[in-house]
């Protein structure tokens, strides 16, 4: 089997906090943990976008509104792919959402419904995807493992490597 980065195409390696929307066939790539990504694909113009969300939403207007937070960067993404391109409507992207793992002992809340931040994350892409008439086609969420994603924009195939735990670093934290 060819190794999955032995490509002619371009590298994106995404970071916490960015998005990217390819303009020509590229291999897109993240690391994630309690983030999520987002992959939209338009199948009848062959591109695609990807984010890496590390916040569900913006808290409020004075916070500055950017891709670190999951509902922002959608939503961008979903304009972007569809604005001014009448054979790409809303429902004719794809979606495929990945992450949210409770990697970190970290939870936000009750404790009788306390909730991860990888849960508020994953909400997140889901209600936005939905507003927008979005349908999602894929979703690997949850769990306890972190994974490296590969997003190729042109086909939408998406290839998913999970991290073992063992490989991430434990680290407790009470939020309040």
């Amino acid at each position: 089997m060819k190794d999955i980065l032995d490509t002619d195409l371009p590298v994106v390696n995404l970071h916490p906090g960015e998005l990217f929307v390819a303009q020509e066939p590229t291999l897109i790539a993240t690391l994630l943990g309690s983030c999520v990504s987002v992959c939209l694909f338009c199948p009848k113009q062959k591109t695609g976008a990807m984010c890496h969300g590390v916040m569900p939403i913006r808290p409020d207007l004075s916070v500055e509104d950017s891709f670190r937070f999951v509902e922002t960067s959608v939503r961008y993404m979903i304009d972007v792919l569809t604005n001014g391109n009448r054979s790409c409507p809303n429902a004719a992207l794809e979606a495929k959402i990945f992450g949210g793992a409770d990697v970190l002992d970290v939870h936000f809340g009750p404790a009788t419904d306390a909730r991860s931040i990888g849960s508020m994350n994953i909400k997140a892409a889901r209600e936005v995807l939905e507003r927008y008439n979005v349908a999602v086609a894929v979703e690997k969420v949850g769990g306890v493992h972190g994974c490296k994603l590969f997003f190729y924009s042109h086909t939408g195939e998406v290839l998913l490597r999970r991290i073992p735990r063992s490989s991430v670093p434990k680290v407790k934290m009470n939020a309040s």
